[in-house]
């Protein structure tokens, strides 16, 4: 048996994801291959919040290096490029006020 030959191909990268009210940062690994609306829909459930819409209408975004991620259709290595283990993320609750009454 050769090393070369049981190696995975897939490259796991350590995501951690802060959000600003809790007081435990979200861990896990993820294939470079998952889309980052997996990893923003992980966050969300770990930290008890979810997009909703009430009076006022509640979205949560990831953000990396300080900028909003817009197309969560990306994937993870897309994103980070090839070669990173690991990668650091905000979650950030953004509420746009109703008015539609």
């Amino acid at each position: 048996m050769s090393a070369s030959t049981d190696t995975p191909t897939r490259q796991e990268i350590k995501v951690t994801i802060d959000y600003l009210p809790a007081t435990q940062d979200f861990h896990r690994d993820y294939a470079s291959e998952t889309v980052l609306e997996t990893i923003r829909t992980d966050a969300k459930n770990f930290f008890g919040v979810q997009d909703r819409q009430e009076r006022d209408t509640y979205f949560y975004y990831l953000t990396h290096n300080g900028q909003r991620i817009q197309d969560t259709n990306t994937t993870l290595g897309q994103l980070i490029g090839p070669h990173p283990h690991a990668a650091h993320f905000s979650l950030v609750e953004q509420i746009t006020a109703g008015g539609d009454l």
